[in-house]
C-alpha cells in the first residue's frame, strides 16, 4: 500500500510531460477508463491547473504539466 504522500506523486509532473501510448490503449471516454481504476490510486491529469485563491489573482499551472505531449505508436 502507498503512502498517503506517495499517492499524491502523480499529480507533480514536469514542466513539460510526454506520453507514448498504443493506439490500442486509447479509450472512447473518461466512463469507459473508470473501471480500469476502480480500487487503485489514479489520478487524471486534463492539462494545466487554474485557481483564483491567492487574493482572487487566476494563477495557470500552480499544479501539473504546463505542456503535455503525447505520442501515439500503431500496434
Amino acid at each position: 500500500m502507498l503512502e498517503a504522500d506517495e499517492e499524491l506523486l502523480g499529480s507533480l509532473l514536469p514542466e513539460i510531460h510526454i506520453a507514448v501510448l498504443k493506439s490500442t490503449d486509447i479509450l472512447p471516454s473518461l466512463p469507459d477508463a473508470m473501471p480500469l481504476v476502480k480500487g487503485k490510486n489514479a489520478v487524471f491529469i486534463t492539462g494545466p491547473s487554474r485557481t483564483a485563491d491567492i487574493e482572487m489573482t487566476l494563477s495557470i499551472g500552480v499544479h501539473g504539466p504546463k505542456e503535455i505531449h503525447v505520442f501515439v505508436t500503431r500496434n
